[in-house]
């Protein structure tokens, strides 16, 4: 039964690693820069605008197994209130191109993936991944520490800069089995092509171990051998108010807000797109 609510009809019935066009390859690394925080670009209403908008108005919703529930809405709702307030500060962001997305209300923090979507939904939009746009609604915790204070224990999000073209993958360098009913897992290393910011090819040692005090403080979550060869490039703070801004094609994970005793957190993940035809 739990299967009913964990599941959609969109759902792939089966996960395929197809490769992205050789002849996209330049345009995915047109838009690609550094990841960034707008500091309080939201207000208090356009956030509960945004809240209200995931209650009241989705049309459909995922409960996982781990501790997450997901909600969709027409992201052309909030793409057409929030265009001209986020193009002042993404200058990437293109008016005539669908975006993608979800809410997530989540207990458990995320794994290392990339968010550049399911080749049928790309080809079918003739689109190619843009930017990504994280914003944070609420975080709930029981860290005396932070109690009473109007701050949020650390429950962000960090971003690496290891860049792929390929679509949605995790990343889990393990023998053993580990998957997800969306996109496909990438459990050997030695077949990734991967590429520095400005769009060169690096030549990755899939073999480096990650720096071991960064690991513990942010990734403790899951296993250290997925972040062989990975290089962290930012960590963003879960703070209402801020947008956070990065390449779809960059590898991002959750860090583990667990350990600090934060119980659930609320964020919108939108999926921008620039078009190609």
């Amino acid at each position: 039964m739990f299967e009913k609510i964990g599941k959609l009809e969109t759902d792939p019935k089966e996960i395929r690693n197809q490769p992205v066009p050789k002849d996209q390859h330049e345009a995915w690394k047109e838009s690609w820069g550094e990841s960034y925080v707008i500091k309080d670009c939201m207000s208090h209403d356009d956030l509960e605008w945004l809240t209200d908008l995931m209650y009241r108005k989705h049309h459909k919703r995922r409960v996982r197994e781990c501790g997450s529930l997901h909600y969709w809405v027409d992201p052309e709702i909030i793409q057409s209130k929030f265009y001209d307030k986020w193009k002042e500060h993404i200058p990437e962001l293109d008016p005539n191109s669908p975006w993608e997305g979800n809410y997530v209300m989540t207990a458990t923090p995320y794994n290392l993936h990339i968010d550049t979507g399911r080749a049928d939904w790309v080809k079918q939009k003739e689109c190619i991944p843009g930017k990504q746009l994280v914003i944070p609604l609420f975080a709930c915790h029981i860290n005396k520490e932070f109690t009473g204070t109007g701050n949020i224990p650390p429950c962000g999000i960090a971003t690496f800069k290891n860049r792929f073209i390929r679509y949605g993958t995790n990343f889990a360098n393990t023998n053993e089995k580990y998957k997800t009913d969306v996109f496909g897992t990438e459990s050997d290393y030695n077949n990734l092509e991967c590429f520095n910011v400005d769009g060169s090819k690096w030549d990755v040692d899939w073999t480096k171990q990650f720096d071991s005090e960064l690991r513990e403080k942010y990734f403790s979550h899951y296993k250290k051998e997925w972040l062989n060869g990975f290089e962290l490039e930012n960590v963003f703070n879960f703070k209402r108010g801020d947008l956070i801004v990065f390449d779809r094609s960059q590898a991002h994970s959750s860090i583990n807000f667990m350990k600090h005793q934060v119980t659930m957190k609320a964020l919108l993940s939108l999926m921008t797109t620039t078009s190609y035809v």
